[in-house]
């Protein structure tokens, strides 16, 4: 009897979506209309354990004319940001604890900035790199690098908890939280207590001794009107982690986005608490980065909430040629995936045309 219900369950769900695929499609096939010729894209749209749309578009690799396929991996650039928050969450640390608890910074302000602050993009230190760092030195940028940032960052913009600026820094100074706590090296610790647990057999930080033949190369157009890589070597702090790095296929950010709502790497509450949303970035005065209506910025997530419209739990990411867009609406159990290694497309024109198929 439990089969036969379950069946019955499965057959509703995917009744309910049964004219969508059309309507999606429609969208796809007109963002990508060279898939044969041009990089192109991964999108798997979900409902709960279904999936109701899965295609792949265009060439992961231009030169070789490799085509995307689901094994094909893309740097998933700043959505990697909520990886490091669900692995400091999995440390149990008090998320109002200051960075001068646990780092001998002599600013006296790190004893006012906290772990949430840092998280939610509101602690009003300042990106400082391009003072200390010049060209040749941010396209090399790692880890280390990155963390100078805090030693040399003089004076906060804001006070902290106040006010939304976006700063990639931030979740390389979590990261080494994570090794601390942890006592494991953070790729290592990604691998054994992220990666693994959730099934994602392909996910993997970008390294810049080399990374495998399923990695999708990235492309921009030049002036010329070509496809050029635009990648590590070009682009700048592609190499950090914490912000950004984790390379991933379509299939194995869905398996992400199930591990989350089935409370397989934390809790439902610790979840919860990454998706209340912690600061507006519609009004921000420092930042322009999804200063957008009705939005705010969670622990790791962008929260939107438009008015008479289900809450929308998202982020974006940018990386060289990478663009991503990685959405889901808990209340409905849908979940978006776009993932593209070409950055010349409108995406939040394509992210309201799909709110607009799936009727949300």
């Amino acid at each position: 009897m439990k089969k036969i219900f379950l069946f019955l369950l499965i057959c509703l769900n995917m009744n309910a979506f049964a004219g969508v695929k059309e309507s999606l499609d429609s969208i796809f096939e007109a963002r990508y209309p060279h898939g044969d010729t041009e990089p192109g894209a991964a999108v798997i749209i979900a409902h709960n354990d279904s999936i109701i749309y899965e295609r792949y578009f265009g060439l992961a690799d231009v030169e070789a004319r490799k085509p995307v396929t689901a094994s094909t991996m893309f740097n998933i650039a700043s959505v990697s940001k909520q990886f490091t928050v669900v692995a400091l969450m999995q440390q149990h640390i008090d998320l109002d604890t200051p960075v001068s608890h646990l780092f001998n910074y002599p600013q006296p302000f790190y004893k006012r900035v906290t772990l949430r602050h840092l998280a939610s993009h509101t602690s009003g230190v300042p990106d400082v790199r391009r003072t200390f760092l010049d060209r040749a030195g941010l396209i090399a940028c790692n880890d280390s690098m990155s963390l100078l940032n805090f030693e040399k960052a003089h004076k906060l913009e804001f006070e902290p908890g106040t006010d939304y600026n976006y700063l990639n820094p931030s979740f390389v100074l979590l990261s080494k939280v994570v090794e601390m706590s942890s006592g494991q090296e953070f790729g290592a610790y990604m691998h054994d207590h992220i990666f693994a647990p959730a099934g994602m057999t392909s996910a993997r930080y970008f390294s810049p001794e080399g990374m495998p033949d399923d990695a999708a190369h990235a492309y921009i157009i030049d002036a010329n009107g070509q496809w050029e890589q635009f990648e590590y070597g070009k682009e700048t702090c592609f190499a950090t982690r914490g912000d950004g790095g984790i390379y991933a296929t379509a299939r194995d950010m869905l398996r992400w986005e199930r591990a989350l709502a089935t409370g397989t790497l934390i809790g439902h509450e610790q979840l919860q608490e990454a998706y209340t949303p912690h600061i507006a970035t519609s009004n921000s005065k420092w930042c322009d980065y999804q200063r957008r209506p009705n939005t705010h910025y969670g622990l790791g997530w962008f929260v939107e909430q438009r008015p008479g419209k289900p809450v929308k739990v998202f982020h974006t990411g940018d990386n060289g040629g990478f663009q991503a867009y990685v959405a889901k609406y808990p209340a409905h159990g849908i979940s978006i995936i776009v993932l593209e290694n070409r950055n010349d497309l409108d995406r939040w024109a394509m992210a309201t045309t799909l709110d607009q198929a799936l009727n949300l």
